[in-house]
Parts: structure tokens; C-alpha cells; sequence
């Protein structure tokens, strides 16, 4: 721990400068009309000429732009005399050269400084931040604190009027033990304003200062640190000159609080008074816009409460535009026709910027859209390199270890490019498996894989893959705690192992240019990264737990620096960081509420009232940021800088969208207005007839395509229709001599006609065609879904876990099991014999006895199959024929019907019925039924007729089982009620022949009026289920499948519409859906069989012969054995 007196000799280093007399600092300022830059280089042109060095100074973020701005107002000659730098890389030309032999922490060596420090102390030790001890948030907030003191001019000690006193005794605790971390692994401990003032004073500088000029540009506030440095050089250098913007009415006014210059004017005025100088009011011959210069004097007179005798001209109101778009993708493709168009007038793309209030919401579609319109542009902002896949690659690593082998860890771990140089078929194998027989935990990984289904995988291939995939990596996680520097040898070996370098170069090798640099950039942070580790952790002893989470939050807080490819490019950077005069065209975008003006939030550990306090009890030349203070100044002082920003024309542009959300006009925009400016609606009408709207040959190819013949015809006025006819007879004619065709692209979700060849594969013509009920119902649910399964041959992906067709099987095989036994023992016990054969069939034993969840499912499972099976006791009246009962039948010669039927049970009198049994509940909806959606019952009652050749007055029904343990409402039914309910809920319901109603009382058959039906409508059933059967395999012959699920009321779809494939809208293309038929309640029975007997089908059933984009493959599975759907839950 440092002692008290050293805290004290440090802060003795940094504050209490005085003001010593010295040379006269000259202050400038301007109006916002004048370019002040322009002014200042002229200021240091004439001192280089003096032979004087002068360092021109402008704020970090806008050194760069700076530079290019000064070196196009200088004089050849002087270009080599002047250096446009910032504060920090001034001090880096000074104390270059002095003898400084300490490492050089960047923020990521830092922040493993303090997770050395913490990770030494415990819970207990820290009474406020004991929990967040690895927390990567938190750790870099006090990366974030520890310079903002440095920035200060304070140390931990200042720290005294905290809310709590833990809080301060945590902060003096940790930075105490930073500092002497630092001190002990001869760390640079300082920052690099401290180290140049520790040079001044000690006077080795004072013959090079005293013939250096510092002009400083672009600020309206310093740093405490940077103002006693500025107070330093003022005594030694020659000459310090620093301007800003503001006018000389706010300058002279007595009172400016909300005034629109109160950041300039404050600085301005304390700089005046601390050095004793008045201020001179500059200009340049070149006068700047007037329409800009008039509407600043006109807002500045709306917060200073006086009047200007001036009005907006048309000049003005054409030079600033207010555009309100509908939302940000609109608004970005609005900004880039206008570009486009400034560019067809002959201007470049280094003339214009474009502005954000949002950076991380507008990036993406910038990019895109900048993209289709080929304007190159310079994103100003350092991008994160998380994407990266030697990032992704450490995130996964440590992620598998926190997680103790998480498998989309593990698998974005190999799926990362850079993992051992795997074929992508292995990989994929890979997993899919681990999806199916849902692999987690190391335990399981480091396992043999032994779950299968139905043999479908190859265990021995992918067991040598996994071993080839967790070895290398189990052998460094697996690792003891140790020396850092141990650790860092096991990596090393580990990426050697799985060829990390080999990979990296091969990614590198097949790059565009910017990416070899990106590619570059990543592989020197990560060799960056592990030089500190090795520095600050060498000799620590290191859990592998800590160690990779050290390395994620390096590489996860690492940037690209990038620099554009070419000068003429369109700069796009966040608005709050512009200055007056950049840039001939200006575009902001975003101009919302919520970002324009931007609110400072405080994000630190210290509060504004700590702040506040802290400030108070410290003298005048050490103090902290307040952010939400200079709130209202700041953004007044951005807005007027944004105003002034363009010297030809700028564009405020406001989407009522922003991330998908409404959002509300800024108060400056709504100032512009009520100075008379108009608000510009953008973009309402795409097919506007403006030359304009065309950004470029891509876009006009876009919109044409989208301008299809029938919107040309219905929407647009006759001069527009002949604006975009002429449009298109233009693209035509480009299009002809490259010998492309525009394609008749219409916005109907469409098919093509299945391949011959295809069809032959999969329907052999001389083969009748193969159907069955649920391939039926999903026909008619949407042919597009018939096709996907029964053409392509797409299976949805399967899992070791149990899902409702596992659980119907179950149950299936009990009831098949207990009504099969003709034993002599009593029912429970056939029960309870069934149930536990059934739980030791492998298929079954594997799947419920996987884990926790599986046991409970069959646990349910078997409590539903005793509560189902009170409705099988014996019944004397039906008599069990046959169980299983596969069928084949042939309709026309043309169609081969399969199915197996649960149950087929015969009456006393000879009729003959069939049971289904379903694990969801079902009934029989002759509306259903018309519309093709519940063939399965009179299917099979079809299979009854032909296999055991009996008419239909020889068919007693066709009923579904529910299977299930009910679950009533004590307060809707009532105790007396219970059991006559629970009986109620599992009785068979379906279709049944009235005649034979009177063989089926007791209580176990559900016999409504509206489900029993005499022999003759039974034949109509019938013979409507053969003419379902043939009116689709109709259609699927032809090979022409719609996109058309199905809509009962024609305002929402029913129907499976597999978006995700077909991209079917309902709001869009309901006219594609299939309308149900249906019919008032009253009569619906009688009504829809009269329908049927007229054999009216043709015109009401409605199959559509549409046709829709998808992909033929080579191969056709055909993918009708026995269909599952007969156990699914509906």
C-alpha cells in the first residue's frame, strides 16, 4: 500500500498550478458563418513563417478531420512547419526522447491490473463491491474511473463526500493496491498530460517550448488536466492562441444562460478572466452562406428573448430542408437518391456527409443501401472486431468452460472456421446428432455416443470425430490452476493442435483486401493480448476459469482502426461530433427527439450529487465532469454547429420510425419550422414521376420490377403511368444490349411446375399413385406442405427426446397389448402387465428414461392409459375383431390408399366399426370433412367396406379414443357432478349409423344428432372421400402445387403458411389462401350432404392450380410409409 505522503507527493505533481505571468495568450472568436479553422491556420501559417514550431491542436475525435481541413488551407511551404495533433500526442513529440523504461498499460492491461487486484481480495473485504469482483462491467469502470481522475487531476484520496462510507473505503482499497501493482511490475502509472507537465517543470523543456506556438481549435471546454497544462505552456511557450465560435452579441450580452452560445461564451470568459486578456472578434474576407448566417441569428434570437427585422427567403428554405420520412430504411434510400442526384450535377462524394442521431441503429442499413446505390462511404466510428472468428473463437472457449460444455458452445466453437480443419460434411454430422440425442455437459462429450434411431447414424465415424474435436480441447479446460505463464504455454499448444495459425492464414489468403487488413488487425490484438497476460499474470497463479475469461474481455473490447480507401468517399459519422463547415452537401439523419439533442447519461461509479460534492471540496484547478449538467449548453452549441455545418445545402430528416417505434419531432427541428421553413414529405409515393426518384441503375431496375403492369394500370395517374413507361422503354433498351431480360416479377407468392422427370421419380406414372389419409388432410391444409413432405421429401429434425407421436405410440402399444390378451386374469392387472412390457421395449425404455422430464412424460403417460382404459373394459355388446389393421386399397386403378387402423371392433349383429386412437382431442366435423380436412374416419371406414367386402349397411361408425387422464373443474361442475363428467370426457365420439345406435347405449359412445347418420348418408360420405382422393391426386400428377393454406373466414389463415420458405403474408396474399366452404349451424349436416350428392365439388372445393419458386433437386425422396399424423395432437 503506498503511504500517505507518496499519495500525497503525487497530487502534488498534478494540482495546484499557478498562473504565472507570462506571455499575453491571444483568444479568438467568430461568428458561425465564418470559418474559424480557415482563421486559425492562417494564425499558424504566419508563425511558421517566423520559423516557429506550431502544434495545432483540436479535441481526439476530431483530430483527423482537422488535419485534412488544415492542410487544404495551407500554403505548400508550411505544411512541414505545422503538426495537426491532440493533447495527449503533443506530449508523445515531447517526452519521446526521455529516459521512461516503464511499460505502457493500454485500457485492456489496465483492466487486467484490477482484475489481479480483486481477484486477491475477498467477498468480505469489500463491503459494497464484493460481488462484482469479476465483473467485466464493473472492472471496466474502474478502468473508466481510474483515467477520469488522471483527466482531474485527482487521485483516490479526493475521493472523501462519497454516499457511503464503504463505497469510499472499497475505492481507496482497490486503487491502493492498483497503484502499488503498478509501482511494483514498473508500470507506466501515469497518463501522458502528466508525464509532459513533469517535464516541463522540471525545466528540460524549456528551449524547445520556447519556440513552439500552440493554436487550439474545436473546443469549448478542457479537461482539468488539459487547462493546467494549457496554464503551464502559456508561460513557456512563445505563443498560445485558442478560438472558438460564438457571437458578439452573446459575447457582450450580461446575461446567457440559454443562450445558444453558452458553452463558448463560458469558456471564453473564464480564459479571459484567468489570463487576463480580452478576446478579439475575428473575420475573413470569404463570407459564408447567408441563408445559414440568417437562420442562426434567428434561432439565437429566440433564446436571447430579442427580435431581428428578418425573414426566411426562398434561398434560405431551399439551402436547409426539413424531411420527415415514414421510417429509417426509407429515409437512408431517400438520402442516397439525393446523393445520387448531386453527383449526376457533378459533384463529388468527398463533398457530402451524412450525419446520424443513432449510429448503432442506422449502421446496417447505411451499409446496404449505400451499397446498392454504389456509394462508397467511410464509417468514421471504430468497429467492434467481435464478429471476428478469432474472436468468436475465444468467446466460444471460455464459454464452454463457464458453461461446462454448453453445446451451441461447443459447436460455434468448431463451426468457427478456425477448429482443426474439419470437412463442413463432418461438422454438420456433427451437429445434427448432438441436436438429436441432445448432448450437454462435459461428461456426456467426453462419452461414447451411443443413441441411435433406427440406425440412422453411424456411431463409429462419429464417435472418431468427437474424439478428434474434445481431446485437444478437454486437455487444456481439464487443466489445474497454475502459473500464467504455464497456461499461455498449454494455448499455444492447443491452437498448434487445432491449427489456429494454418487456419487464420488460409482465411486470410482468400480475403479481400480489407479483410487481410482486418485479418491482421485481430491476429497482432491477440498476440497483443497474450505478451500483457504473460507480463501481468506470468508468475500469478491462475484457475483456467480466470484465465480465459481474461482473455475474452481483451479481445471483446477490441476495435479495428480504420482509414478510408479513398479520399473521395461520403463520410458518414455520429452528428454530435460536427463542426461549422464541413462539408459543402450535409445530410442528418435521425433528427428525433430522443437523439437530437443527445441527453448525457452518467454511467460511472460516482453519482452527479458525488460528483458535485467531490468538486466542491477540491480547489478550482482539479474538478470532475458533470455530464448531465451541460446537458442543455451542450446541445445547443451541437445544434448550432449542425446548422452551420454545410456551406451549400443541409438536409434535417426525421423518420416517424425509429426502431420500431414512434417517435416525436425534435424541439429544434419544430424551431425551423415555426421560422417558416416547410416540412418536406419524403418518400410517401415510391413512383413518384421524378427524375429524382431514380437513384441509380440498380434502384431503377428494383422499382421497375416492382412496378408491375397491374399497379401501372390500377394506382397511377396518366402522367406518372407515362413517366415510368418511358423509364422502363429506357431500361429496356440498356438492358437489351447486355442481352438481359426484365423478369415479369409479380408480387403473388407463385410456383413453377414440378419437373417432369422429377415427378416420373417420385410418382412413377405406371405405378398408381400413393396417398394416404394425412397425406390427404395435408393436401388439402396446403399443397405447397404436400410437396415439401411428400415430393422433396423434408423431415422436420428429430430428437432423443419424446414428443406427442412418441407419446401416442406409447399408448397405442399398451391398449394393443390389453386388448390383445385373452388371458384369464382380470382387467387391472392385463393393465398394469401391458404397461410395464411396453416401458422395457428399447425404443420406449430409451426414450423415458433419459432424464428427469422423460421419466415424469411417462409417468403421465401411464396415468393417462389407466384412466383411458376404464372405457375398454369388456363390453358385451362389442367384441374386439382385429388390432393393427394395415389396409391397401386401390381406388380408379390409379390410386393405392395405406393406413393401419387401431381397432376394428364388430357389433353383435355382425356391423363393423373402427376405433382410432388419439392422444389429442378429436371429433368428427362434417364442415372439416367437405373441405378436406378430416378424411382419416370415413377412410377407414372405406378399408372396412373393400377389405371385409360389406356394403355400407353392414358399418356401424368410425370414433376416436381420446386418450388422456381429465382434469375438471371442481367449481363448474360441482362434487355431485365429478364422475358422470370424467366419464363424459372418455367416451368415443365420431360418426356413427343411427340404426345401429341402439347396439351401442351404456353410456361409452358419444351419440349426438349431428354425428349419426343413416346408411344412405353414409354412402355419401363415401363415395365424397373417393372423389377427395382422386380431385387431388389430380393436381399432384400434374406437378403444379399451390401456395394456398387455408382460410375459414377470409381475414386469417388456418393453414400451415411456412413462411420461412414460401415468405406467404396473410395481409398480402389472402387472395391465394383457400376459402373454406361453410355453412349456418342450423342444418350444416343435411346441408353439406345435399352438396355432395349434387356432386357440386368441382366448384366449391376450390383447388387452386397457382404455382410458386422452389427448388427441384436432383433427387426426389418418395416418403409415404406409414404416416405418424395419426398420433398427432391437433
Amino acid at each position: 500500500m503506498l503511504a500517505l505522503s507518496e499519495w500525497q507527493f503525487l497530487l502534488g505533481l498534478t494540482t495546484g498550478v499557478e498562473i504565472r505571468k507570462g506571455r499575453l495568450m491571444k483568444l479568438l472568436y467568430t461568428d458561425m458563418s465564418q470559418d474559424l479553422t480557415e482563421i486559425l491556420t492562417e494564425q499558424a501559417t504566419s508563425y511558421a513563417q517566423k520559423g516557429k514550431r506550431v502544434f495545432y491542436i483540436a479535441p481526439n475525435a476530431l483530430s483527423f478531420e482537422k488535419e485534412r481541413k488544415v492542410l487544404e488551407y495551407l500554403p505548400q511551404s508550411a505544411s512541414f512547419e505545422i503538426t495537426v495533433t491532440r493533447f495527449t500526442q503533443m506530449a508523445r513529440y515531447f517526452i519521446l526522447n526521455t529516459s521512461n523504461p516503464k511499460t505502457q498499460l493500454d485500457d485492456t492491461g489496465l483492466a487486467m491490473i484490477f482484475y489481479k487486484v480483486l481477484s486477491h481480495m475477498g467477498d468480505d473485504e469489500l463491503k459494497v463491491y464484493g460481488r462484482l469482483r469479476k465483473d467485466s462491467n464493473f472492472i471496466n469502470q474502474l478502468v473508466d474511473l481510474y483515467k477520469e481522475l488522471q483527466q482531474a487531476n485527482m487521485t483516490v484520496l479526493d475521493l472523501q463526500h462519497l454516499d457511503q462510507v464503504e463505497k469510499q473505503e472499497d475505492l481507496l482499497r482497490i486503487f491502493s493496491a492498483a497503484q502499488d501493482l503498478l509501482l511494483a511490475g514498473d508500470f507506466d502509472n501515469q497518463s501522458k498530460l502528466s508525464a509532459f507537465f513533469k517535464e516541463i517543470t522540471s525545466g528540460h523543456l524549456d528551449k524547445a517550448l520556447s519556440n513552439t506556438v500552440l493554436v487550439i481549435d474545436g473546443f469549448t471546454r478542457f479537461s482539468a488536466e488539459e487547462e493546467a497544462l494549457v496554464a503551464l505552456l502559456n508561460d513557456k511557450c512563445h505563443q498560445i492562441v485558442i478560438g472558438t465560435y460564438t457571437s458578439q452579441k452573446a459575447y457582450s450580452a450580461n446575461f446567457v444562460y440559454g443562450n445558444v452560445y453558452q458553452a463558448s461564451v463560458d469558456f471564453l470568459r473564464t480564459l479571459a478572466q484567468t489570463y487576463k486578456v480580452t478576446p478579439d472578434y475575428v473575420t475573413t474576407d470569404k463570407e459564408g452562406n447567408p441563408s445559414f448566417a440568417r437562420i442562426s441569428r434567428l434561432l439565437e434570437s429566440r433564446h436571447d428573448f430579442s427580435t431581428v427585422d428578418e425573414q426566411l427567403t426562398t434561398q434560405d428554405k431551399q439551402a436547409l430542408q426539413v424531411w420527415e420520412v415514414v421510417n429509417q430504411k426509407e429515409e437512408v434510400a431517400q438520402v442516397a437518391k439525393s446523393i445520387r442526384q448531386l453527383l449526376a450535377d457533378g459533384k463529388r462524394y468527398k463533398d457530402i456527409l451524412v450525419l446520424l442521431g443513432d449510429e448503432e441503429s442506422y449502421k446496417l442499413q447505411v451499409g446496404q443501401i449505400f451499397r446498392k446505390f454504389d456509394i462508397p462511404y467511410y464509417f468514421g466510428k471504430e468497429e467492434t472486431m467481435s464478429s471476428h472468428p478469432l474472436v468468436q473463437f475465444v468467446d466460444s472457449l471460455e464459454r464452454i468452460k463457464r458453461y461446462n460444455y454448453r453445446a451451441e458452445d461447443l459447436l460455434n466453437l468448431v463451426k468457427s472456421g478456425l477448429y482443426g480443419g474439419f470437412a463442413q460434411e463432418d461438422l454438420d454430422l456433427f451437429e445434427y446428432y448432438v441436436n438429436f440425442a441432445d448432448i450437454k455437459g462435459r461428461h456426456k462429450f467426453l462419452s461414447d455416443f451411443t443413441a441411435n434411431s433406427r440406425d440412422k447414424y453411424d456411431l463409429d465415424r462419429i464417435n472418431a470425430l468427437r474424439s478428434q474435436l474434445v481431446a485437444p480441447l478437454d486437455k487444456l479446460l481439464n487443466s489445474r490452476k497454475q502459473k500464467g505463464s504455464s497456461l499461455l504455454k498449454k494455448l499455444v499448444a492447443f491452437l498448434e493442435t487445432v491449427q489456429v495459425p494454418s487456419q487464420m492464414a488460409a482465411l486470410t489468403a482468400k480475403a479481400s483486401e480489407a479483410e487481410k487488413e482486418q485479418n491482421e488487425q485481430v491476429w497482432k490484438a491477440f498476440t497483443q493480448l497474450l505478451e500483457q497476460v504473460e507480463t501481468i499474470f506470468g508468475e500469478e497463479t491462475l484457475s483456467v476459469d480466470d484465465f480465459l475469461s481474461i482473455l475474452r474481455s481483451g479481445m471483446l473490447a477490441c476495435d479495428y482502426r480504420t482509414v478510408p480507401a479513398t479520399v473521395d468517399v461520403v463520410n458518414v459519422k455520429k452528428y454530435d461530433l460536427i463542426q461549422p463547415h464541413s462539408a459543402p452537401y450535409v445530410f442528418a439523419l435521425g433528427m428525433t427527439q430522443s437523439h437530437f439533442p443527445k441527453v448525457g447519461q452518467n454511467k460511472s461509479l460516482l453519482s452527479d450529487e458525488e460528483r458535485s460534492r467531490i468538486n466542491e471540496a477540491t480547489d478550482e484547478h482539479r474538478s470532475l465532469d458533470i455530464v448531465t449538467q451541460s446537458n442543455s449548453q451542450r446541445g445547443h452549441f451541437v445544434a448550432m454547429s449542425l446548422f452551420n455545418a454545410a456551406s451549400e445545402q443541409l438536409v434535417l430528416s426525421q423518420p416517424q420510425i425509429l426502431n420500431e417505434t414512434q417517435d416525436d419531432m425534435s424541439v429544434y427541428l419544430k424551431e425551423l419550422l415555426d421560422l417558416g421553413l416547410s416540412l418536406v414529405e419524403k418518400g410517401r409515393n415510391r413512383f413518384e414521376a421524378k427524375g429524382d426518384q431514380i437513384g441509380n441503375y440498380k434502384d431503377l431496375l428494383s422499382t421497375v420490377i416492382a412496378l408491375n403492369s397491374s399497379h401501372l394500370d390500377a394506382d397511377l395517374d396518366k402522367e406518372t403511368q407515362t413517366f415510368w413507361s418511358v423509364a422502363v422503354r429506357y431500361l429496356r433498351k440498356r438492358l437489351d444490349k447486355d442481352q438481359v431480360l426484365i423478369p415479369n416479377v409479380i408480387d403473388d407468392v407463385t410456383t413453377t411446375k414440378v419437373d417432369d422427370q422429377v415427378m416420373q421419380l417420385v410418382f412413377p406414372g405406371e405405378e398408381p399413385l400413393k396417398l394416404s389419409a394425412s397425406a390427404l388432410t395435408t393436401f388439402y391444409n396446403n399443397q405447397y406442405l404436400y410437396f415439401l413432405r411428400y415430393v422433396l421429401g423434408l423431415e422436420e429434425l428429430e430428437s432423443i427426446h419424446p414428443d406427442a407421436r412418441h407419446h401416442g405410440t406409447y399408448l397405442h402399444r399398451v391398449f394393443e397389448r390389453v386388448m390383445g390378451d385373452s388371458s384369464s386374469e382380470n382387467f387391472d392387472d392385463k393393465l398394469e402387465k401391458a404397461i410395464a412390457q411396453t416401458n422395457q421395449e428399447q425404443p420406449f425404455e430409451l426414450l423415458y428414461t433419459e432424464d428427469q422430464e422423460s421419466r415424469l412424460s411417462r409417468q403421465i403417460l401411464e396415468d393417462i392409459a389407466r384412466s383411458t382404459a376404464s372405457v375398454l373394459r369388456d363390453n358385451a355388446a362389442v367384441k374386439v375383431e382385429r388390432e393393427e389393421a394395415k389396409f391397401d386399397l386401390l381406388l380408379a386403378n390409379s390410386i393405392k390408399i395405406t393406413g393401419i387402423i387401431d381397432r376394428v371392433d364388430r357389433l353383435t349383429d355382425g356391423a363393423l366399426g373402427v376405433v382410432d386412437y388419439k392422444s389429442g382431442k378429436n371429433v368428427f366435423d362434417i364442415q372439416k370433412f367437405y373441405n378436406g380436412l378430416s378424411p382419416q374416419l370415413v377412410t377407414y371406414l372405406e378399408a372396412l367396406r373393400q377389405t371385409y367386402k360389406v356394403d355400407a349397411d353392414q358399418l356401424f361408425g368410425a370414433m376416436y379414443l381420446h386418450m388422456q387422464d381429465p382434469q375438471l373443474n371442481l367449481a363448474q361442475f360441482g362434487l355431485d357432478k365429478l364422475a358422470a363428467q370424467a366419464h363424459k370426457e372418455l367416451t368415443y365420439k365420431g360418426l356413427f349409423v343411427a340404426s345401429e345406435t341402439e347396439h351401442l347405449a351404456g353410456g361409452n359412445y358419444d351419440l349426438q344428432k349431428t354425428v349419426t347418420y343413416d346408411k344412405e348418408d353414409l354412402e355419401t360420405l363415401l363415395d365424397y372421400n373417393i372423389k377427395l382422393f382422386t380431385s387431388a391426386a389430380e393436381v399432384i400428377r400434374s406437378g403444379n402445387f399451390a401456395v394456398n393454406p387455408y382460410t375459414e373466414d377470409g381475414k386469417s389463415v388456418q393453414g400451415d403458411q411456412i413462411k420461412a420458405i414460401t415468405h406467404f403474408e396473410a395481409d398480402r396474399h389472402m387472395g391465394q389462401a383457400r376459402k373454406l366452404l361453410r355453412l349456418p349451424s342450423r342444418g350444416k349436416k343435411e346441408a353439406y350432404l345435399e352438396l355432395m350428392a349434387k356432386d357440386e365439388d368441382k366448384n366449391q372445393m376450390q383447388v387452386a392450380e397457382k404455382i410458386v419458386l422452389f427448388p427441384v433437386t436432383d433427387q426426389a425422396v418418395t416418403a409415404d410409409n406409414k404416416d405418424q399424423e395419426d398420433n398427432h395432437v391437433d
